[in-house]
């Protein structure tokens, strides 16, 4: 696990960025954190670490649900914020996404995990890597980096450099 605090959105870039350039095509970023926390920051840089043109505007799918952005591979940028059931996450066709040929990167992933199970996400996503990220102040952001059940891959220790 890593942890790495920011202090400023161009660091939260930079670490996405390095994130990114790890990723390989079928992973799975799960992203927790509260409103404002900085899930979509991360999430530009980590398209900018997948190969997307810097000048490329990447925006929260908050209510297109699914944007999808070609890098080196597909993006797929996912919001879960406004769904409120299983049902509605099914008819998303979600799976076809998070289990294709690209990189499948969601936000409120607290979503996928009902209260009653916490363990084990919706959908049997076994092999991912968990993002945890605090709001400290305006400016200080702390990002927890898990990969989970990746046996078979080594991350790096993320930092800002």
């Amino acid at each position: 696990m890593s942890l790495v605090i920011t202090k400023t959105p161009e660091e939260t870039l930079v670490l996405g960025e390095n994130l990114g350039k790890c990723l390989e095509a079928g992973d799975i970023v799960l992203l927790f954190g509260d409103l404002g926390a900085g899930k979509t920051t991360l999430t530009q840089g980590i398209c900018r670490g997948l190969g997307l043109p810097e000048g490329e505007y990447i925006r929260s799918p908050t209510f297109t649900l699914i944007n999808e952005y070609q890098g080196t591979l597909p993006i797929y940028h996912i919001d879960l914020y406004r769904l409120e059931s299983l049902e509605e996450m099914e008819t998303l066709g979600l799976e076809e996404v998070l289990f294709g040929q690209g990189v499948a990167i969601v936000e409120w992933s607290e979503k996928l995990f009902p209260i009653d199970q916490k363990k084990d996400p919706l959908f049997r996503i076994d092999e991912r890597i968990e993002v945890r990220i605090t709001y400290m102040d305006e400016c200080q952001r702390s990002f927890s980096v898990q990969p989970t059940h990746m046996a078979a891959r080594s991350f790096p220790e993320f930092s800002l450099q």
